[in-house]
């Protein structure tokens, strides 16, 4: 299930490319180019940054990203859904696919 495998995912990041927030509740993405190049096709049967954002929101991930508008692609992402917490997998079985 995608939850499951964005936990994993975030577990196993370095702090250069990503990881967890300093509160354990959300995901930060520090290197959008080398978590689509080289992270997310352990994962995944893609490689596009542009889907797994996507595929996030799908599943009510909110993206908490600053500087965010139009024209500006934001160099810090950050991704946050109340049952997806750091020390907490249990709770990921909540995390559903938006009807």
């Amino acid at each position: 299930p995608f939850p499951s495998k964005i936990y994993k995912m975030i577990n196993g990041l370095d702090g250069t490319v990503g990881g967890w927030s300093d509160a354990g509740d959300s995901m930060v993405i520090l290197d959008a180019e080398t978590l689509a190049s080289e992270v997310i096709p352990q994962y995944f049967k893609h490689i596009n940054f542009s889907s797994f954002v996507r595929r996030l929101k799908n599943y009510g991930f909110r993206n908490l990203s600053a500087n965010r508008n139009q024209y500006t692609t934001p160099r810090r992402w950050e991704f946050k859904h109340v049952n997806f917490r750091r020390g907490r997998p249990e709770l990921l079985v909540q995390i559903r696919l938006a009807k």
